[in-house]
């Protein structure tokens, strides 16, 4: 009997130290971890160079060409005026707001824009 009791002793002393300094820990990783800030939504405006249901490429003022990733929750145009990625034609002008993540483009909404002339 005084053999069970010493081992309970020092099952029960081993389980409570591990808590004990596991703890610590546990609460240092916890504080450690900050929240992930969404991706920050950036614009740009360019002219169409191409499009499909998949990507929509754009070039810009330096002549760079850009490509954006379509998603389901891409949104066209402004107030339902355009339904989808095929209203927009080469060379329309247009505005994109996008977000970067993982060095790639997702598209958020594309507006075609009417150029003034002055």
């Amino acid at each position: 009997m005084k053999t069970t009791n010493g081992l309970f002793a020092w099952i029960a002393t081993g389980c409570l130290f591990t808590s004990l300094i596991g703890l610590p820990l546990t609460e240092t990783q916890a504080a450690s971890r900050k929240p992930v800030a969404p991706p920050k939504q950036q614009q740009i405006s360019g002219s169409v160079v191409s499009c499909d249901e998949k990507v929509l490429t754009v070039r810009v003022r330096k002549g760079e060409e850009i490509k954006f990733n379509i998603t389901i929750e891409t949104k066209f145009g402004e107030k339902g005026a355009i339904k989808s990625a095929a209203d927009f034609k080469p060379g329309n002008h247009v505005r994109v707001t996008y977000v970067r993540s993982r060095g790639e483009r997702t598209l958020k909404q594309v507006v075609h824009v009417v150029k003034h002339i002055n």
